[in-house]
């Protein structure tokens, strides 16, 4: 079954790949009118949802499989690249240099992965993070390991902007770690140390004053940085941890496609199209039980894998496909005395904190701003 699944599918080369992708784009000419006019005159998915968030939802469920079907990777960026800052308008662009070969061990050491060097964003723009004092965020983006970058410019990067306008971080950098159609596992967790250490090591930040955060895949690389930094102690744990649709469960979607275990709650109506090939590109050579272990699956660790952690923040919607594992996740972290806090919003779809206008839940993502900065104060 293993092997099935590693296969990738026709539609991920020409000429097959060009014409699905042609398909699914025209078909959108009849599809939007007939959602519109479906959600107009039928109950919507949630009572709540006017008809343009219904439509959009289904428009990105839609249009989300084609990233793992055809192997693409929108929205990334040249990474050899150093961004002039003429071109940024709200951040600075920074080196970050490879990791040293000293903080790697266990599952961040690979003779086919090196650490390279990548970029950086810093908010605000041209002021340096300060060694003393300040607190500062490090922001880690989503995007199935397959798509987006670290800039202000990848929609997502809204979490980081709100994070930075409504709390009192003072700077935040930003890591564009490599996708998984650069390189697979352990490349991310590498990128991420890089990031950290550059924090830590290079300026001199306070592990206690540091905020690690993100979004989707983004809070899975959070969750597999911290696996890292607990069971290796390469360095100290950050102070605090805020994790915003994360995904956690890197083993279910093989499950599900093996027919071991049924779809997640919400499948149907979220925004979110899971597929087990994204899954398997960031695995690359590895065994496949990583997927399953502590690092892969942080809702699958067994009792007293948390203890000590750092206090976290969990926001998820109730309307999303990751809400049973997120609350896993809780359960785990609060029966191990993690200061843990689980922000659900009614109504709300995968990643609509940094969805931004692409998905109009105004309502869910002022409430968790407003959670958010009350959890920062200790309310």
């Amino acid at each position: 079954m293993v092997e099935i699944l590693k296969d990738n599918p026709p539609t991920a080369r020409q000429p097959l790949k060009g014409l699905y992708i042609s398909a699914r784009l025209l078909s959108l000419v009849f599809n939007i009118p007939l959602w519109t006019l479906y959600y107009a005159l039928f109950p919507r998915p949630r009572a709540s949802w006017t008809v343009k968030e219904a439509v959009l939802v289904r428009l990105f469920r839609y249009l989300m499989p084609l990233n793992a079907l055809c192997k693409l990777a929108p929205q990334t960026l040249d990474k050899t690249r150093e961004v002039p800052e003429s071109e940024l308008k709200e951040t600075s662009f920074v080196w970050l240099q490879p990791v040293d070969e000293t903080l790697l061990k266990g599952a961040a050491k690979d003779t086919k992965v090196e650490p390279v060097k990548i970029p950086g964003y810093i908010w605000p723009k041209a002021t340096p993070i300060p060694a003393d004092g300040s607190l500062v965020g490090l922001w880690i983006h989503g995007g199935g390991y397959m798509m987006g970058n670290g800039s202000e410019n990848f929609p997502e990067g809204d979490v980081a902007r709100q994070v930075f306008r409504h709390t009192k971080i003072e700077h935040i950098l930003s890591v564009d770690y490599r996708v998984s159609s650069e390189a697979c596992h352990p490349a991310q967790l590498q990128d991420a140390l890089a990031a950290y250490s550059h924090l830590v090591n290079t300026i001199g930040v306070s592990p206690s004053r540091i905020f690690l955060f993100g979004a989707c895949s983004g809070g899975h690389l959070v969750l597999l940085l911290l696996r890292y930094l607990y069971e290796e102690k390469v360095l100290p744990m950050p102070g605090s941890v805020m994790l915003f649709s994360p995904w956690v469960d890197m083993q279910i979607d093989l499950d599900i496609a093996a027919k071991k275990c049924g779809p997640r709650p919400n499948h149907d109506i979220d925004m979110l199209a899971a597929s087990y090939y994204a899954n398997l590109r960031f695995l690359g050579h590895h065994p496949i039980s990583f997927l399953s272990s502590p690092y892969g699956s942080a809702n699958r660790a067994p009792p007293g894998s948390y203890k000590s952690y750092p206090r976290t923040f969990i926001s998820v919607g109730d309307a999303e496909a990751f809400q049973r594992e997120c609350t896993e996740l809780y359960t785990l972290m609060h029966n191990d005395g993690v200061d843990v806090t689980l922000d659900v919003q009614v109504d709300a779809v995968h990643d609509f904190y940094g969805s931004g206008p692409l998905m109009p839940h105004d309502t869910a993502r002022a409430n968790v701003t407003k959670r958010l900065v009350n959890w920062m104060r200790g309310k």
